[in-house]
């Protein structure tokens, strides 16, 4: 009697292990995924989800794929603010919806199965939505107001549903926070918007059951609504920045990604209208070709995004198509517009922020400032540097002077909830007095500077003002003097209370952005007059271009992170950088002893 033959003999080489990963042929994967869904070149897609998901709409957009914009930016709006604002980022003005959970609380209300809250948050006399709270930047008018925008979100969501043939959903996170009542938020209220309320919210954290049970249950209404609408699922392979989950950040992550990857091959296996790619595997994979991580082990670089992509088209049957035409040559006014996409970050990384063990009261160096100052922290606490604060507003926010100075809390910042919850937490290190049996206590800041939005506005206030750019001393003056009256004002609080302060001037990396390339001579006149309004007051200055500029601006000090938009992170220097600068500040200034 014949034999069975063994199932494994006759399997063709992307099954195995040794011919498909160990010793392929190329740096790319074989037969790596085959579309299930009908995917043409006439294909529309819709995307939504984490962070990662911005790459994909980027890179759709980007090689001319028809992809879906529900709400484009009003006309006449510059890439910077409209990337501020929400618009062009997903293919909805949600921002990011990182769980199964939020996915089907927007997918219900936009097509009116259920009702959205009417819930509000009010800050400074503005209105915020706590469901897409950094949109739009500056709020809204009033809670009326915040309710219709919302709804006309809601209404363009649905409308472009109807016309989709693929949506692309990212799952991202399996932790989330929801109001008793059942509402899922997108962060956890009093990190980014509002304030944390232990007996209203509740911190949640899905298993595989809820995740396909909350997927299912969107799905089956979109096709309800949509009967041609097929579903693309990826899971971001952008590990969690935090965890509320009783375990370390690193088991966490592992533990979110597995439950997000099991739903979607589940639902892979189920439904018809249901198909997966392998994002994630593509990224961590340990035969990928390179490390496609950025220095912090969470940002996909843009080799990483690339290399997704390159199998998506192959997927596809096609190479990559050519990208679609530059934007047009600018005009005089966007000429000196700041970089588009210069401060995108996820929603969730001001996390990161305040990771510091230092009590105010207790350490005798603080940072106050924009994302510099952030990165800066980092660094400090990687060096084992005692200290507190870090990035308390964007630089956008500074530079538009988004706080008033108060008596008794020195300033009180007025961008967000956030920014004012994280003046609190280092106010102790202005009030308590501990430090002074040490010497007096180091204030680092970079108030004032915020290039990427300083210069250019200075570029073309002077242009309105003068009609050319030969930048004189006293217009030069007058602009810093009157923009930054106020922070000179704390500042020199700073100083008559005894504080050493230091402004640490920001990385020089002009010269790496074709547009910045040829205003680098501005950028160093504007760091040198900041530096001397500082000195007037009788405060202390680091240059950083002087030390780092030039020839001794190595390449390592290169950030090699992409924002959502693909374009590469030419504002911020590298982790090497930031480790550098730190050094370099503890041997001047005496910050460890």
């Amino acid at each position: 009697m014949e034999t069975a033959r063994n199932p494994y003999r006759a399997l063709p080489p992307r099954n195995y292990w040794r011919t498909a990963v160990a010793r392929r042929s190329g740096p790319h994967f074989e037969s790596l995924w085959t579309p299930c869904v009908d995917i043409r070149p006439a294909t529309r897609f819709a995307t939504a989800g984490s962070c990662f998901a911005q790459h994909i709409s980027a890179w759709l957009r980007r090689h001319g794929h028809c992809w879906l914009d529900s709400e484009p930016a009003p006309a006449g709006m510059d890439e910077a603010t409209r990337r501020r604002e929400g618009f062009g980022v997903f293919s909805f003005r949600t921002g990011n919806i990182y769980t199964a959970r939020l996915l089907r609380q927007w997918v219900l209300w936009a097509l009116g199965v259920e009702a959205a809250p009417d819930e509000a948050i009010e800050h400074e006399g503005a209105w915020y939505d706590p469901f897409r709270p950094c949109i739009p930047e500056r709020g809204f008018p009033s809670a009326q107001a915040m309710l219709e925008a919302r709804s006309q979100t809601l209404d363009c969501m649905r409308r472009t549903l109807e016309q989709a043939d693929v949506l692309i959903f990212t799952l991202g996170l399996t932790e989330g926070w929801e109001h008793v009542d059942g509402h899922a938020y997108p962060a956890c209220p009093g990190t980014l918007r509002g304030r944390f309320d232990a007996k209203v919210h509740r911190f949640v954290n899905q298993d595989t059951a809820a995740v396909i049970a909350d997927l299912e249950r969107s799905f089956d209404s979109l096709r309800a609504l949509n009967p041609r609408l097929r579903f693309l699922l990826t899971v971001s392979p952008v590990p969690l920045t935090a965890t509320a989950a009783d375990a370390h950040v690193l088991v966490a992550t592992a533990h979110s990604k597995a439950v997000l990857r099991a739903a979607a091959g589940a639902l892979r296996a189920r439904r018809e209208d249901v198909d997966y790619f392998p994002s994630y595997e593509l990224i961590t994979s340990p035969a990928g070709p390179q490390r496609f991580y950025d220095e912090n082990l969470r940002d996909v670089t843009a080799d990483g995004v690339e290399f997704v992509m390159h199998h998506f088209a192959r997927g596809l049957g096609t190479e990559p198509p050519a990208a679609a035409p530059g934007r047009p040559e600018p005009g005089p006014a966007a000429d000196h517009a700041p970089p588009a996409g210069a401060e995108a970050v996820c929603e969730d990384i001001l996390l990161d922020t305040w990771n510091t063990a230092t009590s105010p009261a207790q350490a005798r160096v603080c940072l106050v400032g924009d994302s510099h100052m952030g990165m800066l922290s980092h660094a400090l606490g990687q060096a084992g540097t005692a200290h507190c604060g870090g990035m308390i507003m964007s630089g956008s926010a500074w530079f538009e002077n988004a706080f008033r100075l108060d008596a008794e809390r020195l300033l009180e910042p007025a961008a967000d909830d956030g920014a004012r919850e994280r003046w609190s937490a280092i106010l102790p290190f202005f009030q308590a007095r501990p430090w002074r049996l040490l010497g007096p206590a180091i204030v680092i800041t970079n108030l004032g500077l915020h290039t990427h939005v300083s210069v250019p506005s200075y570029l073309d206030w002077h242009m309105r003002r003068r009609g050319h750019l030969k930048l004189g001393v006293e217009d030069s003056r007058l602009f810093f003097f009157q923009t930054h009256a106020n922070k000179l004002a704390f500042v020199e609080r700073l100083l008559r209370a005894g504080f050493r302060v230091v402004l640490v001037t920001d990385p020089p990396t002009q010269h790496l952005d074709p547009e910045t390339s040829r205003m680098v001579p501005a950028y160093a006149a504007y760091e040198r007059l900041a530096c001397s309004a500082y000195a007037e007051l009788g405060a202390e200055v680091f240059l950083a271009r002087e030390h780092f500029g030039g020839s001794a601006f190595l390449p390592h000090y290169c950030t090699t992170t992409r924002l959502a938009d693909g374009s590469l992170d030419l504002l911020h220097g590298s982790e090497a950088y930031y480790a550098d600068l730190a050094r370099a500040l503890d041997a001047r200034f005496g910050l460890s002893g």
